[in-house]
């Protein structure tokens, strides 16, 4: 489900607020980043942290969807996607470049 850059920000300043572990992953056609940590956001630009690594990702000319793990029409999938994740938000950069946000259930940042 398309999801509008305010309804975006709404979540990433949830997720601020409630230090939420988010898993991200970032990927390009010559990196891939997988981690665990906490985002923070201000007026163009997402910033995530763990304790041992952060970077910041601009956000003009972003393109955003919506994910919900309980609605995975595979049941296996969906009872462990949803064990432990609460939803997802999938990012196109104007790169090109993706990055997929998934919120944690029960998860310390790494």
């Amino acid at each position: 489900m398309n999801l509008s850059a305010e309804e975006a920000r709404l979540l990433f300043s949830r997720w601020k607020d409630e230090s939420a572990p988010v898993r991200v992953r970032l990927s390009n056609n010559s990196v891939m980043f997988d981690g665990v940590g906490v985002t923070e956001i201000n007026a163009d630009t997402l910033h995530f942290s763990g304790p041992a690594w952060q970077f910041t990702v601009p956000l003009a000319g972003a393109e955003f969807s919506f994910s919900d793990p309980r609605e995975i029409p595979v049941a296996s999938v969906r009872e462990a996607e949803t064990a432990e994740y609460e939803f997802g938000v999938a990012i196109t950069l104007a790169s090109g470049d993706r990055l997929v946000l998934l919120e944690m259930k029960n998860h310390q940042p790494e």
